[in-house]
């Protein structure tokens, strides 16, 4: 561990908005248009409702931009992959799946994926630790006793970040407040994994990153790996090919002297939990997230009152409330959360969306000290976490045959690709013979709603044949040719080139 001290939140690195390229709040003109043209043409099919008449609009514009981003702001590309988004959470009922999720069913899942620690990086995305070593034998062995029930937890899980956290985080001042949250960042810690180990959860971590990107699309906004062991150089030429391209480039692996340096670049000391070099008293597994004051506030807390684990489970933030969800609450939980005191409308704030940026803002924006990860993890000079800004290109009207195929393309299954789908028609948290409803929904949900030398042989090995491999590993093309299968399908298709 470093002795170097994390930043005090009073000295917290800038966010260039070089790092919101491509963002609502710093979209280009061209990025503008493209983003009037898609709602066009889905509002055309069904899939998009506009403000009126005092009602909001049935997505939000930072749930839209996600998947134009996703697609590079290719407008056909992002339109396939949305209403094949749309299509599965209709399907599926995910709506009706998260708000009748049972709170201890969702526990279970929630010990063994990523916590929220309750706070946020610099750029206010909230912040996420996930404990590989926690995930014993034992514990997954009795997590994955009923295959059925292993998507609709993670799906929970997804819900609550999309529906309730991020949303949240949004609602709390932070450096740009022109921009919408709309990812979280993440520490991995895999320290005191073995190589066995690893393999082991392999399908668990490649089932939770394949729903990611193909239904909840530009959520992930950074992964810190600490604690990589020695033989992580080998590890790592095949566990990035568990991971689709644009996952793998958000990936930063930290050895012991980066650790404390490179997370203080990018969150205050009081986000960073002590076993990584911060100050945040909260560790893996705790029962819940540590507040701080802002959240507090946002959540309209008493002094001295604990939140317990009311926050855990489904749970939505609308109108800046808590909504309470889920079966197995508490009447105490229920009754608390059912009386929030009212609270005052804030202070409009002057929301004027900073230009696009210029070869200028690019010489003088200081950038974060992040590298992102090699083939083989080695120390490296730091390099932004966030993304290159986006090339805008010019989006033509969509014609009808464009518009069709692309409709094709979301909406047909190819069964010679994979087998019949594990859980059938839907997801449901409990048996039910009335079929999906296939009308457009206008709800005002998210669609879907981020070196060692022994090993450099097997790494140069492993990037020799990910060489010229390109659309085919995309996850994306995966999702949107095959919309009607489940996640573990998704990865199984994906799995037969890629290991």
């Amino acid at each position: 561990m470093s002795d170097q001290t994390p930043a005090a939140e009073d000295h917290l690195e800038p966010v260039s908005s070089r790092s919101l390229a491509g963002h609502v709040g710093h979209l280009t003109p061209q990025q503008e248009e493209t983003l009037h043209k898609f709602k066009h043409e889905l509002a055309k099919n069904g899939y998009y409702t506009p403000e009126a008449s005092g009602k909001p609009a049935s997505h939000e514009d930072v749930t839209l931009v996600r998947f134009l981003r996703a697609r590079k702001f290719d407008l056909q590309g992002a339109y396939a992959q949305f209403t094949s988004a749309e299509d599965w959470r209709r399907k599926d009922k995910v709506d009706e799946l998260y708000d009748t999720f049972d709170v201890d069913e969702y526990e279970l899942g929630r010990q063994l994926y990523p916590q929220w620690t309750g706070r946020r990086d610099n750029s206010g995305m909230p912040v996420y630790v996930f404990k590989v070593s926690a995930l014993t034998k034992q514990k997954t062995d009795a997590y994955a006793k009923d295959p059925s029930r292993l998507e609709p937890r993670m799906i929970a899980l997804y819900e609550n970040m999309m529906q309730f956290v991020i949303p949240l985080c949004t609602s709390i001042p932070h450096q740009h407040n022109e921009t919408p949250v709309s990812g979280s960042a993440t520490i991995v810690d895999v320290s005191n994994v073995g190589l066995m180990r690893f393999w082991a959860l392999k399908e668990h971590m490649q089932r939770a990153s394949t729903l990611a990107n193909a239904r909840y699309a530009e959520t992930l906004g950074a992964v810190y790996l600490v604690g990589a062991p020695s033989f992580f150089s080998t590890v790592w030429g095949w566990v990035k090919k568990w991971f689709d391209p644009g996952t793998v480039a958000k990936i930063h692996i930290l050895s012991s002297s980066e650790l404390v340096s490179v997370l203080s670049s990018q969150m205050p000391a009081s986000s960073i939990p002590r076993d990584y070099g911060g100050t945040l008293d909260w560790s893996f597994g705790a029962p819940a997230p540590a507040l701080d004051q802002p959240a507090r506030d946002a959540l309209g807390l008493r002094e001295g009152e604990e939140i317990g684990t009311a926050l855990n489970g489904p749970v939505r933030w609308k109108d800046g409330r808590v909504v309470l969800l889920g079966k197995g609450r508490s009447e105490e939980q229920v009754k608390r959360w059912a009386s929030q005191p009212e609270k005052e409308e804030p202070q409009p704030q002057e929301e004027k969306a900073q230009e696009a940026p210029t070869p200028a803002d690019d010489a003088t924006a200081p950038p974060a000290p992040v590298s992102p990860a090699p083939d083989a993890p080695s120390p490296a000079s730091p390099s932004p976490v966030a993304p290159s800004p986006i090339a805008p290109s010019p989006a033509p009207e969509l014609t009808a045959a464009e518009l069709s195929a692309a409709a094709a393309a979301a909406s047909s299954a190819s069964s010679s690709a994979l087998p019949p789908p594990i859980l059938g028609a839907g997801i449901p948290n409990a048996p039910s013979s009335s079929p999906p409803s296939s009308a457009p929904s206008a709800s005002p949900t998210p669609a879907a709603t981020n070196g060692h030398a022994n090993g450099s042989a097997a790494v140069d090995h492993a990037k020799e044949e990910e060489e010229g491999e390109g659309e085919k590993h995309d996850i994306h093309v995966a999702a949107r040719e095959n919309p009607a299968a489940p996640v573990k399908d998704l990865a199984a298709a994906l799995e037969g080139t890629t290991l």
